[in-house]
């Protein structure tokens, strides 16, 4: 990318990746699945103030993803949603989060192995259609699947 290195030099200038912004076509629907199945934690509930109810979901340190409503989307499951392929969610131990997920009803959509055959990625869909990935760290600055 060389227009951007005469932008910023060679200095990387993006640190860290504080949340996604995710449209859902039902708050409460997409809050229940975010908190109850992916076991992240509401931090701001957006609802009460209406309008676009955005809300900040993550772990106790940090936000992860934020919903705003818009009760028009259609999207039919399965589809890719509009400029988004998948958003993949690191997990500590890989084997235990993807039994939890399954667990709580979730079905995978594609499982990634690695070259040792074992499997380093689950995807699967929020309620709204959107591709979801859990990932175990493999050490290496880009997955090898």
């Amino acid at each position: 990318m060389g227009w951007l290195d005469k932008l910023v030099g060679k200095d990387e200038m993006i640190k860290d990746l504080n949340h996604i912004a995710i449209v859902v076509s039902d708050m409460d629907r997409a809050i229940e699945f975010y908190t109850e199945v992916l076991g992240l934690r509401l931090i701001l509930d957006g609802r009460p103030k209406g309008g676009e109810k955005k809300s900040f979901l993550g772990t106790k340190s940090k936000a992860i993803v934020a919903l705003s409503e818009n009760k028009n989307r259609t999207v039919q499951k399965g589809e890719y949603v509009d400029g988004v392929n998948h958003v993949a969610f690191g997990v500590d131990d890989l084997e235990k989060s993807s039994r939890i997920l399954k667990d709580r009803g979730v079905q995978f959509v594609e499982i990634k192995v690695g070259e040792d055959g074992k499997p380093n990625a689950y995807h699967f869909l929020d309620p709204d259609g959107l591709e979801l990935e859990i990932y175990g760290d493999t050490g290496k600055e880009v997955p090898q699947y």
